[in-house]
C-alpha cells in the first residue's frame, strides 16, 4: 500500500515538473534572445562607468524592450538589466547604482556562470527609490541570471536579471498536497529550495536514502513518522519532494481496516451464531432419540418422541416412534402367548382327572382283575394306566414321535376293547426322533375313534403316520368315518381361523359349551404358540369318506436326537 501511495503520488509529481521544465525551457529560451539582442547590445556598448545623457537615454530604450518582452508573462514578474562598469541597475521600475558592485554575490556569481545560466535567491528585501522591493532583492523571488552577448561573453560583464515569482510556482505544486499536514519542496539540481508550502517555518529534511524515491522513516524535527516521496526531472534535474505524516496517509485505510474488523467480528459472530443454529439443530433432534433410546433400554416401551419436525429427522423420529411401537406390540403380543400358553395348559391339565390318584386306582382294579382271573379287564386296565402314566410324563413337555405313537397305542388298545377296527402306524426313519409337544396329537386320535370310527359299521381303519416334507414334520390322523358334511367342516375352518387373528383367544370363546371343538381349539392354538404362525391344522373330510387331520409343523422347530428316548430306551 505504500508503495502504490507513493507511486500515485510520485506520478502525479512528475506531471507538474514536466509542466515546471516547459514553463523553465520558456524563461531559458526568452533569457537567451533578450541576452543575444543587437538592439539591447548596442545600447549598453556606448555607455561607460560615467553616465552620460545619451547613456542614459540608451538604458531607457533597453528598459522599454523589456517591458514589452515580460508585460504578458505571468512567471517573470519584472525583467531587469546591470550595466557592469557603470554599477547601474536597471528595472522596469527604476534605476539603482551599487556601489560596491564587486563584493555583490550575485554579481560574481553570474560572472562565473560565464554566460551559462544560473540562479540566486535573495536573502532579504530591499526597496527602491520609491519605496517598492526591487525584484532582483525580493526573497518571494528566484532570479535566472545570465550575461549579454552570449557570443563574446569576455567583451563585457552586463547582466540579464530575470525574477521568477516563488508564488507561482507554489501555487501549481499546492494541487499535489493530499492533506493540510503535508508539505511539498521543489528544489533546483543544487538544492536550493525554489518554493514551498511551509518554508517559513520547516526546513527540508536531508535525503538518505538516495537509491529510493518511497521511504517511510522518523526525520529530525518531527514527532511521528513521515512518508517521503521526491520526482526528479531528468531534464532539469530539479526536484520536488513531499513530505506527509504516515497516519494521515493510512488514516483511511485505517479506517477501512477497522470497517474490515468490525465486518469480520459481525461476519464470524454471524458465522458462530449460524454454526450453533445448524449444531443445535443437528445435535437436540439426536439427543432426543438417544434419551429415547435410554428410556427403550431400561424398559420404558410406552416411550415415544413428540415433535413437528418435516426433515430428515423427523423421519427418522417417526420411525423410531414405529419401531419403539412395533417393539412394544411385539413384547405384548409374546406375553400374551405366554399367557395364553399357560391359560391353554391349564385348561388342558383341568381337563383331565388327576393322574396320580386315576393310575393308582387302575393298578389297583388291574391286581383284582389279576386275582380274579379277568384277564380282558386287566389288560384294559393295564394299558389305560400306561396311558395316564405316559401322560403325566413326570414333568416332560415333549417326547419323540415314536414315544408320542407308542403312547397313542395305550389308548388305542383300551378302545379296541370297546368296538373292533383296524390300526395302522407309518413312522418314517428320518422323523421317529424329532420331538413334538406331549398330548398334541391324541385329541387328534380320540376325535377320529368317537366321532368317526364308532359311529361306522362295517370295516374300520384308522391310519397314523408321520414323515418330513421340506419345510414341515407332517403327522397325519386319517380314518375311514362316517366323516363331516361340507357346512360342519366349514364351521369348524371358521372357527379354528379365528385362532390365527392377532388377539384372538386360543381357549374356548365364552357363550360356548365346554365340548364345543374344545380338542381341536386345545391343538391348533398350542401349535400356533409353541411353533409360530407357520404351523398349520389341515382338516380334510367329505360326508361318508372319512376325515383326514394333519399336523404341519415346522422342521426347523422339532428337536432332533441322536436317541430315542431321554431314558435311554429305544421305542419298538
Amino acid at each position: 500500500m505504500q508503495d502504490q501511495i507513493g507511486d500515485r503520488t510520485r506520478n502525479a509529481m512528475l506531471s507538474v515538473m514536466n509542466y515546471i521544465d516547459l514553463t523553465m525551457q520558456g524563461v531559458y529560451e526568452m533569457s537567451s534572445v533578450l541576452a543575444n539582442d543587437p538592439d539591447l547590445q548596442r545600447n549598453f556598448e556606448h555607455a561607460g562607468d560615467r553616465l552620460t545623457p545619451e547613456s542614459i537615454l540608451d538604458f531607457q530604450k533597453a528598459t522599454k524592450q523589456l517591458i514589452s518582452v515580460t508585460s504578458n508573462n505571468q512567471v517573470i514578474s519584472q525583467a531587469s538589466l546591470f550595466h557592469y562598469d557603470s554599477g547601474t541597475l536597471l528595472s522596469t521600475t527604476g534605476y539603482q547604482k551599487e556601489e560596491r558592485k564587486e563584493e555583490l554575490e550575485w554579481v560574481q556569481q553570474a560572472i562565473r556562470a560565464n554566460g551559462r545560466v544560473t540562479f540566486y535567491f535573495p536573502q532579504e528585501n530591499r526597496y527602491d527609490a520609491n519605496g517598492k522591493v526591487d525584484p532582483v532583492y525580493s526573497t518571494n523571488n528566484m532570479v535566472v541570471m545570465r550575461l549579454i552577448n552570449l557570443l563574446n561573453p569576455q567583451r563585457n560583464k552586463n547582466i540579464l536579471l530575470l525574477p521568477l515569482k516563488k508564488d507561482y510556482f507554489t501555487s501549481l505544486i499546492e494541487s499535489l498536497l493530499p492533506s493540510s499536514s503535508a508539505q511539498l519542496f521543489l528544489t533546483t539540481e543544487d538544492g536550493q529550495v525554489v518554493a514551498g508550502t511551509r518554508t517559513k517555518d520547516v526546513q527540508l529534511p536531508i535525503w538518505q536514502d538516495e537509491d529510493r524515491d518511497i521511504v517511510i522513516r522518523e526525520i529530525p524535527g518531527y514527532d511521528q513518522r513521515m512518508l517521503m516521496v521526491r520526482a526528479t526531472s531528468k531534464t532539469s534535474g530539479w526536484t520536488l519532494t513531499m513530505i506527509q505524516p504516515e497516519k494521515d496517509v493510512f488514516q483511511q485505510t485505517k479506517q477501512l481496516q477497522l470497517w474490515i474488523y468490525m465486518i469480520i467480528a459481525v461476519s464470524l459472530f454471524i458465522a458462530i451464531w449460524i454454526s450453533w443454529f445448524v449444531y443445535s439443530g443437528i445435535t437436540k433432534p439426536i439427543n432426543q432419540v438417544v434419551q429415547a433410546m435410554r428410556q427403550i433400554r431400561i424398559g420404558k416401551m410406552d416411550t415415544q418422541i413428540s415433535h413437528q419436525r418435516t426433515d430428515e429427522f423427523g423421519y427418522v423420529m417417526d420411525s423410531f416412534n414405529h419401531m419403539a411401537m412395533e417393539q412394544r406390540h411385539l413384547i405384548e403380543d409374546v406375553y400374551e402367548k405366554q399367557i395364553m400358553l399357560i391359560k391353554t395348559e391349564m385348561k388342558l391339565l383341568q381337563s383331565q382327572i388327576n393322574p396320580h390318584f386315576l393310575y393308582n386306582t387302575l393298578d389297583s382294579i388291574y391286581s383284582e382283575a389279576i386275582l380274579n382271573q379277568a384277564d380282558d379287564i386287566g389288560e384294559m386296565v393295564m394299558n389305560l394306566s400306561k396311558f395316564f402314566r405316559f401322560s403325566l410324563g413326570k414333568g416332560k413337555e415333549v417326547y419323540t414321535v415314536s414315544e408320542t405313537f407308542e403312547h397313542i397305542r395305550y389308548y388305542l388298545n383300551v378302545q379296541q376293547r370297546r368296538f373292533d377296527f383296524n390300526i395302522s402306524f407309518h413312522l418314517d426313519e428320518r422323523v421317529k426322533h424329532m420331538k413334538i409337544l406331549k398330548l398334541l396329537l391324541q385329541p387328534v386320535v380320540e376325535n377320529a375313534v368317537l366321532h368317526g370310527l364308532e359311529k361306522k359299521s362295517g370295516h374300520k381303519e384308522l391310519t397314523i403316520s408321520a414323515k418330513a416334507r421340506d419345510p414341515y414334520l407332517i403327522v397325519e390322523v386319517k380314518d375311514n368315518g362316517i366323516g363331516m358334511p361340507e357346512n360342519r367342516l366349514a364351521y369348524i375352518g371358521q372357527e379354528l381361523a379365528k385362532i390365527s387373528a392377532k388377539g384372538s383367544d386360543l381357549l374356548m370363546p365364552e357363550g360356548q359349551t365346554p365340548t364345543e371343538l374344545f380338542g381341536l381349539r386345545n391343538v391348533k392354538g398350542r401349535l400356533k404358540l409353541h411353533y409360530g404362525d407357520s404351523a398349520e391344522l389341515d382338516i380334510r373330510s367329505g360326508s361318508g369318506e372319512g376325515t383326514s387331520v394333519m399336523l404341519l409343523i415346522p422342521l426347523d422347530s422339532s428337536i432332533v436326537t441322536d436317541h430315542g428316548r431321554e431314558d435311554g430306551s429305544e421305542t419298538t
